[in-house]
């Protein structure tokens, strides 16, 4: 690579005018391969020591009792985008955790502040009352009720004895009537299913665990704390997306359970292994380890991801390599959801035991309650005690858009609200304050969620999640000039920049997709002749880059088909979802329009387009304006290859031209057969 920029830089001195197109041209094609090797350079802090950890539950000597209570966090805003039943299957799966009922809390943040979402939680608390106690008695490791009785469960359906299938058929009637309930009610219009967008806050304690354990000492029997939050929603007030709906409910949790550990949830992603909270405690309770870190993260996997996966929903190259590589430096980014937080995490730095309470109200609000619940081993909140009405009417406090008015929340205190993706920045900040992290990818899949089956659904989600990451690395808080101030490690500081700016990787792509097309198109060279020596480097760094993709994607129990499809995948989304994502932070970056819409992705899955997914075939409806680099690119290495092909056939001569004709031809050959399938499903529509 560096031989690359030396033979571009050196050569480009040799222009006798640079305001020539050959100039121009090869100014160009030297940007794209400068954005590669910066793209690389920055990744191989992800790959300087990967580490893959396992945990042995043995080896968790104290007992149930004395282990640290856990507060679950499972969030939603839109009921249209994220079908209720289903982000009850995940509040029901939280709540089967296999961990002490008295150390468990489940609070779902409704941002939509729907009251159709209320009546569900309503209802699923019904339903788990029956649910927890059949799973505990007969040790069922798939706890999510819709994905017990799917494919997912089919192991824990095995025939045990007469009485198990019998009150599986009688748990089975019951999840039927508890959707049929759910469903009818929205549908029947009996209760509102809309987003409330200008609404007070409403806090209701739909299960207190203190008032179930004076009605039996039944283990089996036992339920945890569920409590239903939606915070106050103003028009005129900024409500900083899902980071201030975080940072609300973790007010609203420290005055009622206080857990010094999270779980935090995204609602499509149900709990598949109800020991993950005992795992993500052999760190936490790991004497080495705790004192500086703040969270454990688990992979996020899809349970409908089909056997092609065309649209690269897997991400393996995050999961499998680059959260790894992180982990053996300062730990993994923070990803949204599946993670065990250190709630102190998000209010202090490592070692520093009461910084944040030199002046508590000037950081978090004027609530005594709240900054009573600050102090150590959480001493406000008594586990014995009930849930008064005062109480709630303080959360209700702490809930309103008012409350953090000329505090530090979203900048020094909790989520952070400078990035729409305020887990992952959080994540950032936290390492930036010294503290660290780890990564567990057990066997059996600790979380599962919903993966997009469309082409809409997956780039527009890469869209949002390259546009905030590109914003951030455009911010005062980047990883070059305030990452490398702070307590980071250099080398994490690198993970960091290859996140941030992966957009240059889109960058390049583009220039390749677009330079050497054009140049055969005006007879312009822009590579060496294939017997100058320096043909031999160009050949070099492409089978290289080749070499290591697969090197990386075959072993992690993948092959070949797999790793084309990734790479398919990826030159796709480089120059179309990646690419706008890329220009649209740098467009809102110059305008000033930052943080103000966040399109919230589509949990709900067409039964048509699910189909069309299983069977390996795109669906490009509803992908707009992504649908035009893509085919332009496309049709433009298309001609161009057909216009030097032509050329070399009529001179005989291929040295000069061979460079662009292969550059040109590996970009159709990659992308040739999507875009056939765009202009066959745009002929059908």
């Amino acid at each position: 690579m560096l031989a690359l920029v030396y033979y571009r830089l050196s050569n480009l001195f040799y222009f006798e005018n640079v305001l020539t197109l050959q100039a121009f041209a090869w100014g160009l094609i030297t940007l794209g391969e400068i954005c590669f090797i910066v793209k690389w350079f920055f990744g191989q802090g992800t790959r300087w020591r990967p580490v893959v950890r396992e945990v042995f539950l043995d080896n968790i000597t104290c007992q149930d009792s004395q282990l640290p209570a856990l507060d679950v966090m499972v969030f939603t805003a839109n009921p249209k985008k994220e079908p209720i039943v289903d982000v009850m299957n995940t509040v029901i799966s939280a709540m089967a955790l296999d961990y002490p009922t008295d150390k468990l809390a489940v609070y779902l943040a409704d941002d939509g502040g729907c009251p159709l979402t209320l009546y569900a939680m309503e209802e699923a608390c019904s339903f788990a009352k029956l649910w927890l106690p059949f799973c505990r008695k007969y040790g069922i490791k798939t706890r999510c009720p819709k994905a017990f009785f799917s494919p997912l469960g089919e192991d824990d359906r095995v025939l045990k004895n007469d009485d198990f299938v019998a009150e599986m058929k009688e748990i089975k009637l019951k999840y039927e009537e508890f959707q049929q309930n759910v469903n009818l009610a929205g549908e029947s219009g009996k209760i509102k299913g809309d987003v409330v967008p200008d609404r007070a806050s409403f806090i209701k304690v739909i299960n207190d665990r203190k008032m179930e354990n004076k009605k039996s000492g039944d283990d089996i029997t036992k339920m945890p704390l569920l409590v239903y939050v939606s915070r106050e929603r103003r028009f005129n007030s900024r409500h900083h997306f899902k980071g201030g709906s975080a940072n609300a409910l973790l007010r609203v949790s420290g005055i009622m359970s206080n857990a010094p550990y999270l779980l935090v949830l995204d609602c499509d992603f149900f709990c598949h292994d109800p020991t993950s909270a005992r795992k993500a405690m052999c760190f936490h309770l790991d004497p080495k380890l705790s004192p500086s870190l703040a969270y454990v993260q688990f992979p996020q996997v899809f349970y409908n991801v089909s056997k092609s996966d065309i649209y690269d929903v897997k991400i393996r190259q995050a999961y499998k390599t680059i959260w790894h590589g992180m982990d053996g430096i300062q730990g993994p980014v923070l990803s949204g959801t599946g993670y065990f937080l250190k709630r102190k995490a998000l209010y202090t730095s490592p070692g520093l035991k009461d910084e944040y309470l030199i002046s508590p109200e000037k950081h978090f609000g004027s609530s005594r309650k709240f900054i009573a619940s600050l102090e150590e081993n959480n001493g406000y909140v008594k586990q014995e005690k009930l849930i008064t009405e005062d109480i709630i009417e303080e959360a209700k406090t702490l809930s309103t858009c008012a409350y953090e008015d000329g505090t530090r929340w979203g900048e020094e205190i909790g989520y952070t609200y400078n990035c729409h993706l305020e887990s992952t920045f959080t994540g950032y900040l936290l390492h930036c304050k010294g503290w660290t992290s780890t990564y567990l990818y057990p066997e059996r899949p600790s979380f599962l969620g919903c993966a997009p089956v469309d082409m809409q659904g997956f780039s527009s989600q890469l869209t949002k999640w390259v546009a905030a990451l590109t914003q951030a690395g455009l911010s005062h808080l980047n990883p070059i000039t305030y990452g490398m101030k702070s307590r980071i490690k250099t080398i994490q500081c690198l993970c960091y920049a290859y996140l941030m700016y992966f957009s240059l990787y889109s960058w390049g792509m583009v220039l390749h997709a677009s330079v050497p097309s054009i140049s055969l198109l005006l007879g312009i060279q822009v590579y060496p002749e294939v017997y100058d020596p320096w043909f031999a480097v160009y050949v070099l760094a492409f089978i290289s880059t080749i070499l290591e993709n697969m090197s990386e994607s075959i072993p992690e129990g993948g092959s070949v088909k797999t790793w084309w499809m990734e790479y398919r995948a990826l030159m796709m989304m480089g120059v179309s979802a990646i690419w706008l994502g890329g220009v649209k932070a740098i467009v809102e970056k110059i305008i000033g329009t930052q943080g103000e819409k966040l399109y919230l992705s589509d949990k709900a899955i067409d039964k048509e387009k699910l189909k069309k997914y299983e069977k390996g075939k795109f669906d490009f409806q509803g992908i707009g304006i992504l649908a035009v680099p893509l085919i332009t690119f496309s049709a433009l290495n298309l001609v161009g290859f057909m216009v030097g092909a032509n050329q070399v056939i009529l001179t005989m001569k291929f040295e000069a031209l061979l460079g662009q004709l292969l550059v040109s031809s590996f970009f159709v050959f990659v992308v040739i057969t999507v875009v056939i399938d765009v202009l066959s499903f745009l002929k059908d529509s």
